[in-house]
């Protein structure tokens, strides 16, 4: 699976967005089409009816093209360019403007960190706004930070090597409501945070687990089976929400997730002092989970959409009910062609006025 754009194809024309304000979606995959690849094709796929839609737009920036897309937060992407370069872009949830391309400072050098790896990325507000902070966090100790409106350098945040091991692969969620980044660590129990700027001091934080259920011997062999990761997100109103996220691993050990080793999620919603309690019911919110910073949306707000439901994405994509226990693939009216397509890495894009 290729994450570069590289292979023109000719296509027919359509409009990019055609309302004010989209649903949230996701991009599934772009190719660059036409004479000369003048136009972008993108394939799309509305969660609220289950079904692909392909847009045509404006030409990809040449800097993207061999770019690796690793991450995604208010509908902007960040690419790695080579030797040691990182970008940002809000192509293609912008391209009907002309779409925008920040350079951040080259990626940190640590000695056991693989920083051409990112497992997660944060942001507090669009990189439009001038106090936006920006959070990456590579495989291993760094997490860099950049304040693009502020500051041209940025600055690295390392974590000791006692905490190492617990965050290596952690995903990060930005709290409007505490204003602070925050990332969970592996096995769940504990969280990092800071307040993203340089003389921050790091907090650690111990979760208290409340209100467990009672698990059968064949559950109990369920989760032994399967790889767990580990999502924070934030509801609108400022409510938070663990998500442990169970799924059955592939023979490969790839450890990568798809649609059908999905099993199960854990969701705990927190309470005061960091006490999260297992619940069944979100109400009216849908979460979205992928490779974008974790968002959460009000269900009702877009008819359609699956209250108490968990929007998530891999290899394959689906819908988790909460209640029920169960997921479920996505079954799309049609079928995306597949032949020559080169495909990005596929993220949801948050609701957003255009």
């Amino acid at each position: 699976m290729s994450t570069s754009l590289l292979t023109p194809q000719r296509c027919n024309t359509f409009r990019m967005f055609s309302s004010s304000t989209t649903n949230p979606f996701l991009l599934h995959h772009a190719i660059p089409c036409g004479e000369e690849a003048q136009r972008t094709e993108f394939l799309m796929l509305d969660p609220a009816k289950e079904d692909y839609f392909t847009t045509v737009d404006k030409p990809l920036p040449k800097n993207l093209i061999k770019s690796k897309l690793v991450g995604s937060s208010h509908g902007w992407g960040v690419y790695l360019s080579s030797p040691d370069y990182i970008l940002i872009s809000n192509y293609p949830s912008r391209s009907k403007s002309n779409p925008k391309i920040i350079d951040l400072p080259p990626r940190p050098s640590l000695n056991g960190s693989q920083t051409e790896l990112v497992s997660g990325v944060a942001m507090s507000s669009s990189p439009e706004e001038e106090e936006c902070i920006i959070a990456v966090k590579y495989m291993g100790r760094p997490v860099s930070i950049y304040t693009p409106g502020q500051d041209s350098q940025g600055f690295l945040l390392a974590m000791s090597t006692r905490l190492f091991d617990y965050f290596e692969q952690s995903k990060l969620m930005y709290s409007k409501r505490d204003q602070r980044f925050y990332m969970p660590s592996s096995g769940g129990h504990h969280l990092w945070s800071w307040v993203g700027l340089p003389s921050t001091t790091p907090q650690y934080h111990e979760l208290k687990f409340h209100n467990l259920p009672q698990f059968s011997h064949s559950e109990l062999q369920l989760f032994d089976s399967c790889y767990r990761a580990h999502e924070l997100v934030e509801s609108p109103s400022g409510q938070r929400f663990l998500l442990k996220w169970y799924v059955e691993s592939p023979a490969n050990k790839s450890l990568v997730f798809n649609c059908g080793g999905t099993k199960r999620f854990m969701v705990f919603r927190e309470e005061e002092d960091m006490n999260m309690c297992y619940t069944e019911d979100i109400g009216d919110l849908c979460i979205f989970l992928g490779n974008n910073e974790p968002f959460c949306v009000k269900a009702s707000s877009f008819p359609g959409l699956n209250p108490n439901s968990i929007y998530f994405l891999g290899e394959g994509y689906g819908v988790y009910d909460i209640a029920t226990r169960s997921p479920r693939s996505f079954t799309p009216k049609s079928t995306p062609s597949s032949s020559s397509e080169q495909i990005v890495l596929p993220y949801w894009i948050p609701p957003m006025s255009l």
